[in-house]
């Protein structure tokens, strides 16, 4: 299914050293979004590849840089669908990059959008690492319970 964005070692070579300085937020997307790419394709690989378009098109103002990005992350997904040792690994360090900056959580929303179960399965997996690597009170706990249980009622209501 990724073959349709397959590119040469050498283009790769090409692009990752144009964009090789692009900033720490740009940095952290190139990590997560082939990460996205691969649990998205589980489910519905197209609406995924839109979503990360979307994302990368929103997040980098020149075009051909944003095209250039893009490349590079489906070179990316396309290494970690071959090759699900690696992948695991990434996944695991994704994760742990997502508990410790939780506001990265916004491109897991983003790019799973319309993918539901994934978009689920990753919610609790971050939601649990989360919880065993930061020890609420039980008055917190609560409030941010509720808060989730608003934000996901809200959201379903605007649909």
């Amino acid at each position: 299914m990724l073959d349709q964005y397959k590119i040469g070692f050498l283009e790769y070579i090409f692009i990752k050293w144009q964009t090789r300085a692009l900033g720490s937020k740009l940095d952290k997307m190139i990590i997560l979004l082939p990460i996205l790419v691969c649990i998205g394709m589980k489910e519905d690989l197209e609406k995924t590849i839109q979503n990360i378009r979307k994302i990368i098109f929103k997040n980098v103002k020149s075009k051909r840089i944003a095209d250039m990005v893009f490349k590079r992350i489906m070179f990316k997904a396309q290494k970690y669908a071959n090759n699900q040792e690696t992948f695991c690994e990434m996944k695991q360090k994704v994760y742990e990059m997502i508990t410790q900056n939780i506001q990265m959580f916004s491109f897991v929303l983003d790019a799973l959008d319309g993918v539901n179960r994934e978009l689920g399965r990753i919610t609790m997996i971050i939601k649990k690492n989360y919880e065993e690597n930061f020890d609420l009170t039980g008055e917190t706990k609560r409030l941010l319970d509720y808060q989730e249980r608003r934000f996901f009622i809200n959201e379903h209501i605007i649909k």
